[in-house]
């Protein structure tokens, strides 16, 4: 179950907007449906969407900042998933990733940027997050979007 609140009742003026999804080819089988229901509610409103895929989640930040320098967009989503193993790595990983995307966020004020980094114990639990008929944070995190990018 979602808790999460509905913002679509608050979307204004985004027809025809850019948006850029930057995910990970680390767990890109995972994140698949995500960006299939952002690409979906997307097309739903009007608003076109690119694409483009780094390494990690430790990679995020960079891509984005070096994308958007050079391109139109009128938001973004950072879309990555991070799961626990039995080593320090995750939380390094999840820490740097979260400062990072912040700082990219406060840099560039003025494009929202939504962290859709998911951090999980284990993949049941990524599952549970990323599939459409459960918790569907790839529609939260478009939804999430949309209503910043709204006048």
């Amino acid at each position: 179950m979602n808790n999460a609140p509905s913002f679509d009742a608050v979307f204004q003026d985004i027809e025809n907007k850019n948006i850029l999804v930057v995910t990970t080819t680390w767990n890109k089988d995972f994140l698949a449906p995500a960006i299939e229901e952002i690409a979906l509610h997307a097309k739903e409103e009007k608003i076109n969407m690119a694409v483009k895929f780094c390494p990690g989640s430790l990679e995020l930040a960079a891509t984005i900042k070096r994308t958007i320098k050079n391109a139109e967009f009128d938001g973004v989503i950072a879309l990555g998933l991070v799961i626990k193993g039995d080593t320090p790595h995750f939380k390094l990983v999840s820490r740097q990733t979260f400062h990072d995307l912040g700082k990219v966020a406060l840099d560039f004020e003025a494009i929202p940027l939504i962290n859709g980094v998911l951090t999980v114990d284990n993949k049941v639990q990524a599952e549970e997050r990323i599939n459409p008929q459960k918790m569907n944070k790839g529609r939260e995190f478009s939804s999430s979007l949309f209503q910043m990018m709204s006048t």
